[in-house]
């Protein structure tokens, strides 16, 4: 579990000592690894420290330095708030999304809905999976706003996201049987295309 900085100032000390060492990295390298996942963290410390302006100049750094990266789930959430409040609803709407189908239980966690148990579909990696959700730093969940959680509600039950998330479910239980290489590719293929409608 990640320990977040009690105080306004430790935050702001924190995004500052994890930029710091992400630069240190590209200056020594010419690459950032990050195998300790700052560049995720960093996304919450500045959901909760809302600063949008920083907040975006950040969001426009990792786009930039990470083109490919495939994100985290947690770091998806805050991403897509984030954008929600800088009052890009579109990109906020792709973002969340995107959130929704790293991992099927978080939105609904953040929504209070109930959850009672794993979908029967293959899981990629631990962030797919349902106890992933215990790492949502209850300081991040707190930072989010009773019309940002409507927001997400409308948006989660939307007959697209609904559509969306029905197909994802498909393709995956069909992954837990579908053993040769090219049937698989041909799903996850179909899984990653998923989002164009968005």
């Amino acid at each position: 579990m990640y320990i977040f900085p009690e105080t306004e100032k430790k935050l702001k000390a924190r995004i500052s000592s994890y930029r710091s060492a992400l630069n240190k990295e590209k200056k020594e390298y010419h690459f950032i690894s990050d195998g300790s996942g700052k560049r995720y963290v960093l996304f919450s410390l500045y959901l909760v420290l809302n600063d949008l302006q920083k907040s975006e100049s950040y969001f426009n750094w990792y786009r930039e330095e990470f083109p490919d990266d495939a994100g985290e789930p947690i770091q998806k959430l805050c991403w897509s708030l984030g954008l929600l409040r800088m009052n890009k609803p579109v990109e906020a709407r792709y973002r969340l999304a995107d959130l929704m189908l790293a991992n099927l239980y978080l939105i609904p966690y953040v929504l209070g809905q109930p959850l009672e148990q794993e979908y029967d579909i293959w899981h990629a990696s631990n962030f797919h999976n349902l106890d992933y959700i215990y790492d949502l730093p209850e300081e991040v969940n707190n930072a989010i706003t009773d019309n940002e959680r409507e927001w997400m509600g409308e948006a989660y039950g939307s007959l697209e996201f609904r559509r969306i998330r029905k197909r994802y479910i498909e393709i995956y239980h069909e992954l837990l049987t579908t053993k040769e290489l090219a049937g698989r590719k041909i799903l996850l293929n179909e899984s990653r295309g998923l989002l164009q409608s968005v």
